[in-house]
């Protein structure tokens, strides 16, 4: 099954769109506003040069390409398939106070979280929201939250190096940030903490191994027999 659309004015209204398993939709340079409908792709989806914007929930069973250009959410963000982030920018947009999950592992190039109502953006436990270039957390009123779906388990934001950030007015409640420190001279706007890597808080360390008591033993063991060979204890 093929599915091709050909937009000529940017900004065209349309409903839910569905891409299913083995079609494609390729949004060359035209401009697709949702209106709230979800975008669920099962197929492959490319936003090329183009826009999507105002989509309800996204869902990714298939591929979906990001391209050059962007895409903005009022929803949930569920990727159990495969996001190729391209040079595009997401963006999750709140202006109702309400939550959006983001379920699944992905690989941003800018990701933006955008509240003017105190809205959560709640990472699934166990996944780590990676960026590449642009990490832009902005509440505009009361603190945009950013929390763990299961606490006090933690979930990963990591901006790379190199990366740029802009943060403003933000509570974090068990999400860690693994790459870059987060907001190094701000502080927790209503989060409930286990916030490292943020607002100055260390990044986690790496973890040193810790041997058991009978391990501890097998070890002293061996150092012993490698020195008595080498002094001459065996022939």
């Amino acid at each position: 099954m093929l599915i091709v659309l050909s937009l000529c004015a940017a900004g065209s209204a349309f409903g839910a769109i569905s891409v299913g398993s083995g079609g494609s939709f390729s949004l060359g340079d035209g401009g697709l506003d949702l209106a709230g409908g979800d975008l669920t792709v099962d197929g492959q989806f490319d936003v090329a040069n183009g826009s999507v914007s105002n989509a309800g929930n996204v869902q990714i069973g298939g591929t979906l390409d990001g391209g050059n250009g962007s895409l903005s959410l009022l929803g949930d963000w569920i990727n159990n398939g495969v996001f190729n982030a391209g040079l595009g920018q997401v963006s999750f947009i709140d202006d109702a106070g309400t939550s959006a999950q983001i379920v699944g592992n992905s690989t941003f190039y800018g990701l933006f979280f955008l509240s003017s109502a105190g809205g959560a953006y709640v990472l699934q436990t166990g996944t780590v929201q990676r960026v590449i270039n642009s990490l832009v957390i902005q509440g505009n009123g009361a603190p945009v939250q950013i929390e763990s779906s299961i606490p006090p388990q933690i979930a990963e934001l990591l901006l790379e190096p190199g990366g740029s950030q802009n943060i403003t007015n933000v509570g974090v409640s068990n999400v860690h940030a693994t790459g870059q420190p987060l907001a190094p001279n701000q502080t927790n706007q209503g989060g409930s903490g286990n916030a490292r890597g943020w607002f100055g808080l260390p990044i986690d360390p790496l973890p040193v191994p810790v041997l058991s008591i009978p391990g501890l033993v097998i070890l002293m063991l061996a150092v012993l027999g490698v020195a008595y060979a080498r002094c001459g204890g065996i022939a």
